[in-house]
């Protein structure tokens, strides 16, 4: 069964073609969410909550996009507001530094996308996240981001060109 008769079943209730739709996206889900969550526990969290919300919302699809467009726009938002509690938290305890424990789950600090992360802002690390892990048009970028093609062609460049800059990542790439 391909991706849109699974997903026309799924829409009709029948739970078992959203599983398969759940083991067809979950890992590359999970690979941007870990990138950009505190630790593997939120990653996990934010994971279950989007594929709750697009269970929950699952009519709503337009076949317009790719699935998984629609999943990363379901992801990032939850993203969103689960930085803003986090924040929102941290402000409220005033006088206490937060001490966040090692997480035996996170990335290697090896990873070239770690390196990446440290120099670019969270907009700019999506947009080349989606180009090059998820292979994403410009127009499905931008649908994601909520960002017009032109936003995220100029944050494309901007973004590969600071990090043509980027001494660390040069050495790191000269390795391999």
């Amino acid at each position: 069964m391909n991706e849109q008769q699974l997903i026309s079943k799924a829409q009709q209730g029948a739970t078992d073609c959203f599983t398969q739709l759940v083991a067809c996206y979950q890992a590359r889900l999970y690979s941007y969410l870990l990138a950009r969550c505190q630790n593997s526990y939120d990653a996990d969290d934010v994971l279950q909550e989007t594929f709750f919300s697009a269970y929950k919302y699952l009519k709503t699809y337009d076949a317009q996009w790719q699935f998984s467009t629609w999943l990363f726009t379901i992801a990032r938002r939850i993203l969103s507001n689960l930085k803003t509690i986090y924040h929102v938290a941290i402000d409220a305890i005033s006088g206490h530094e937060c001490v966040s424990e090692i997480d035996p789950y996170v990335l290697d600090r090896n990873n070239i996308w770690n390196i990446i992360k440290q120099d670019l802002s969270p907009n700019c690390y999506d947009v080349l996240w989606f180009f090059y892990m998820e292979q994403a048009s410009i127009k499905e970028i931008a649908h994601i981001m909520n960002q017009s093609e032109s936003w995220v062609k100029t944050n494309l460049h901007r973004s590969k060109m600071k990090l043509s800059n980027n001494s660390a990542l040069e050495l790191m790439l000269a390795k391999e």
